[in-house]
Formats: C-alpha cells, structure tokens, sequence
C-alpha cells in the first residue's frame, strides 16, 4: 500500500522520509493530498493533523502521524529491514544524540536560517535577502564543520557507523543542499569529507531521485 507524504518534495525533512521509505522498499507519494483527501497548507484540516501545521504528516494505512523523527522510528519499527538504528545502548544513545542534533541546531543553521531564505525570499523585488544570508551563514559553516568533524572522527562512512541510520536520512538532505551552495554562499569546500559521504548516500536506495 502507498504511504502518503504530506508537504513538498525540496523540503529536507520531506527527504528524509522519503530515503527512510526508500530505504525499506515501500512505495510512497509526496503530495498535500493523504490517501484521497486533499490537506492544503496550512488549512484546518491541516491543523486537525499537527498542532503546528507542520511538514511532513505520513498516512500508512489506518496509521496517521506527524513529526519527522517519530515518523522515521515508526516506518523503522514497522518496516523492520533493514534496520536503521542500531542495537547496542551506548550506540543507540549517540545515534539519537544525533537525530536530535539533526532536527535542531543543524536544521536552524542551514535550513531555516539559510537556504529558507533561497527557496522563500524575503528581499526586495521577491529576491533573497543577501544581507541575511550572510549575517547567517557563519552559523551555516559551522553546522557543517560539525559534520565534517564527526565524519573524520569516526572514520566511518556514515554519521554514526559504517551503516546507514536514521541520522544519516536527518543528516544527508541538509549536507546535500549545502554541498551545492556556490561562489559567495559556499559552505563546503572541494576537500570536504561531505563529498565523499554524499557520493556514498547516493549509493542508497533512491537517493538519487530524492536528492536532486
């Protein structure tokens, strides 16, 4: 049966679903419609959804749910291979330190602080705000030093093993968005380590048409 995803396909949190769904070979479609019923932005039956009005809202089945994180631990447990969490207390602890890190500080610097701006501008003439780009991009920078940082620490190819992991579904969409930043608005230089774990993210299952 299709799993229904609520939102727009270029939002990060968006991709991470749909790499999870990827991941565990269940068909799904993004779109503002769950099932048959069309859910516009915003709109009541929105807010009947996700108190907030929120992106993404999954429908699998008679299951509906909200926030990306339980959204990912529930398609994991529902769908349980491969597994993408780890099994073992301390790894689980610091994989979901990870998660948590994913979905706060480092969505704030690059997503809603940044490249919101980009997709959303606030300037003048409908153009991006260049001031604020780059008033915010050190906080952009140092969200990805703290990726590359953890990916030469580890050694792994991925955020938290040799595995790929929820953290990795959290993490990717933003790397890969902030991997394509050029001239004035780079973020990661040529020798990042973020480039080689793209190109080993794009090895997973429908990456490529999900990170485009």
């Amino acid at each position: 049966m299709m799993i229904s995803i609520l939102g727009l396909p270029h939002s990060n949190f968006i991709r991470s679903v749909a790499l999870v769904c990827a991941q565990k070979q269940q068909p799904y479609r993004v779109s503002w419609q769950l099932g048959d019923e069309e859910i516009p932005f915003r709109s009541e039956a929105h807010y009947q959804l996700h108190r907030f009005a929120k992106i993404p809202v999954i429908r699998d089945e008679q299951v509906t749910l909200g926030e990306t994180l339980a959204i990912c631990r529930y398609l994991d447990a529902k769908y349980p291979e491969p597994a993408l969490q780890p099994e073992s207390l301390i790894d689980q602890a610091q994989h979901d330190a990870w998660c948590s890190m994913a979905i706060t500080q480092i969505d704030q610097a690059l997503i809603r602080k940044f490249m919101v701006e980009l997709a959303f501008p606030s300037g003048p003439d409908g153009k991006p705000d260049k001031e604020k780009l780059m008033r915010n991009k050190p906080g952009a920078l140092k969200a990805v030093a703290v990726i590359e940082k953890q990916l030469q620490a580890t050694g792994t190819d991925y955020i938290c093993s040799n595995q790929f992991t929820l953290a990795d579904a959290l993490i990717a969409p933003m790397a890969h968005y902030a991997a394509i930043m050029q001239k004035d608005l780079q973020l990661v230089e040529e020798n990042s380590p973020i480039h080689g774990y793209l190109n080993r993210i794009m090895q997973q299952p429908g990456a490529k048409d999900i990170l485009v």
